[in-house]
């Protein structure tokens, strides 16, 4: 009925703009003619969609992110934005690149990153973020999951979770172990020293470790940074108020020092390539998937990546946490998704809120998951997970889990921990070095930063 009551009264204003216009019916016996002038509408010309550019790291930029884009821009005008993703390298050399766009303001519209606590306390540019204030798309999160992890960070809205929930784990190869007579996971670590030897013996790689892309060396030491959390008798805050008031310190974590001179122990031992300094993260993923390789320390994302380049070794990845201790000691990290958040460098604002909201949105989401299965923190995704992921997963529901400790507990960046540990494989630097460093690194950030629990 209120539509017609419209029409109806659209009708009736038409109506009488005619009879203003044309006046009393004319009199046929004048013989001046009436001129009427007629209005002629001119459609407006096309609004172009604005291209907003996007910045990530090229380990994050993956099938979900492909296939999402190319819905994105092949509705545009429907959307009303266009996305232009641009990539940089990962690990420390794309944070400090990332620090220096954001130092010399070289940014993009939309930035995908660790969050804004890293942004805040590591890159010193929260300034640089905008504060999206609210989304339609919250409502489809767990309002305490996007507090905790940070994505509303000092009570503003700076970023959305994009991607993943990511779990720490050791992969590995089931027919590889199956040639090798292993029947059983290894729970601490002489059982996992002794599966390396059986692979080993069968001529195969026990342990993959890919050196060239460094990131991808902290990740078996991570395991050692769990333990010495549980170690503390802290929960993962508290530890971590310590660390962050000068309280405690990387030269004083045994357990750390333990896991990083175990990483060495299996170089030393021939259970890793003797090619690993200069060998790859994509051959990693080829050696774990074609059977080259037994183990491989890295997070699910590591199997995102097999499934789009061997989809038909998925099935034969599986999982477990790396064994350094005994059973009860081992935790895996979860690390959360990154977050994707507008900078002040973006010229249309309004836009970029509207993108961020629909690529947070579920149908957006679910479009990802459905090229990349996975976790996601949207509770309307459905994905089907990889055996791989289950076997975390099942860990975590254990309450076998901490968070990545890199990007959500340090305050302060540490340096380039990832160069440190390879400078001690090759020789240049102790394990103690290696902790003195991130220590050295630490207190310098805060002193830039006027932390008073630094004051000299």
């Amino acid at each position: 009925m209120k539509l017609k009551r419209i029409i109806s009264a659209a009708l009736c204003a038409a109506l009488a703009a005619s009879m203003a216009a044309c006046g009393a019916p004319a009199d046929t016996s004048a013989s001046t003619p009436v001129q009427q002038s007629v209005s002629v509408s001119v459609p407006a010309a096309p609004t172009e969609v604005p291209t907003l550019t996007m910045l990530t790291f090229t380990e994050w930029y993956k099938d979900g992110w492909k296939a999402l884009e190319n819905y994105i821009n092949e509705n545009s005008d429907e959307l009303g934005f266009k996305l232009d993703i641009q990539q940089i390298a990962g690990g420390s050399e794309g944070e400090e690149v990332v620090k220096a766009r954001f130092a010399t303001g070289d940014l993009p519209d939309i930035i995908q990153s660790y969050g804004a606590k890293w942004i805040d306390t590591q890159v010193n540019a929260l300034d640089k973020m905008v504060d999206m204030g609210s989304l339609a798309s919250e409502a489809e999160y767990d309002a305490a999951t996007l507090e905790e992890g940070g994505y509303r960070y000092n009570g503003k809205l700076y970023g959305m979770p994009m991607d993943t929930t990511n779990l720490l784990g050791c992969f590995y190869n089931k027919d590889v172990f199956e040639e090798a007579g292993i029947t059983e996971l290894p729970t601490n670590w002489d059982e996992f020293t002794a599966v390396c030897e059986k692979i080993k013996a069968i001529g195969k790689t026990p342990l993959y470790y890919s050196g060239s892309d460094s990131w991808t060396l902290q990740c078996f030491t991570h395991f050692g940074f769990n333990k010495e959390v549980f170690d503390s008798g802290l929960t993962y805050n508290e530890f971590w108020d310590e660390m962050n008031t000068n309280k405690r310190h990387y030269s004083e974590c045994a357990d750390f020092a333990d896991a990083i001179a175990r990483s060495k122990e299996v170089i030393d031992k021939g259970y890793v390539q003797e090619t690993y300094l200069s060998d790859t993260y994509d051959m990693a993923q080829t050696a774990l998937a074609q059977g080259e390789a037994g183990m491989y320390v890295n997070a699910t994302w590591v199997v995102d990546e097999i499934a789009s380049k061997y989809p038909e070794a998925v099935e034969n990845i599986g999982a477990f946490v790396l064994p350094l201790y005994e059973d009860t000691e081992n935790y895996t990290d979860s690390s959360l998704p990154g977050a994707i958040g507008i900078t002040t460098a973006c010229k249309d604002v309004e836009a970029a809120k509207r993108a961020v909201d629909f690529i947070s949105s579920s149908k957006a989401q679910q479009i990802y998951a459905d090229a990349q299965p996975g976790i996601y923190l949207n509770k309307n995704v459905k994905a089907e997970l990889s055996p791989a992921h289950q076997d975390l997963v099942d860990v975590m529901q254990a309450g076998k889990a901490m968070a990545l400790w890199r990007g959500t507990g340090n305050n302060y960046g540490y340096g380039s921990y990832d160069k440190y540990v390879q400078d001690y494989y090759v020789g240049s630097k102790t394990v103690e070095q290696v902790l003195a460093a991130m220590d050295e690194e630490t207190a310098k950030n805060a002193v830039a930063a006027n932390d008073p629990n630094w004051a000299e």
